[in-house]
């Protein structure tokens, strides 16, 4: 019998549930998040999971998120609107719980779901490394 400090027989490492997640995700990188917001002639939506105390410190983009952790009648508003292949890109912090965030929406039916690579953090870098307040 296992003890009560081993996982059950069965039980997968975080590291695996996000190996598993992440393999259904085609996972953005901040410049290639930057590209398709500059060049997209369709909207892409940022749905921005981090607690709202975080995201009041540290600003994510000079436009407000579409949503944030409390959307859901918003999300239903814009998949009402544009419909189940809308552009989603879930920010978090670091990029862990986005990706979970990202294969939900995408079990919902939402398959233009997606992630940021490293998140918020590596959103912050990328536009220092850029010069730009964008």
């Amino acid at each position: 019998m296992p003890s009560a400090h081993s996982p059950p027989p069965g039980a997968k490492s975080i590291d695996q549930i996000l190996e598993i997640a992440r393999s259904k995700l085609t996972r953005l990188t901040p410049d290639q998040l930057h590209a398709e917001l500059e060049s997209s002639t369709k909207p892409i939506h940022i749905i921005d999971i981090r607690p709202s105390a975080q995201r009041d410190l540290e600003a994510l983009f000079l436009v407000p998120p579409t949503c944030d952790s409390q959307c859901e009648a918003r999300l239903k508003d814009v998949v009402d609107a544009e419909g189940y292949r809308t552009r989603l890109v879930v920010i978090c912090s670091e990029g862990y719980t986005s990706s979970l965030a990202a294969v939900a929406l995408q079990e919902l039916g939402l398959q233009n779901a997606t992630d940021l690579v490293g998140g918020q953090k590596a959103w912050e870098r990328f536009r220092v490394s850029m010069g730009k307040s964008f």
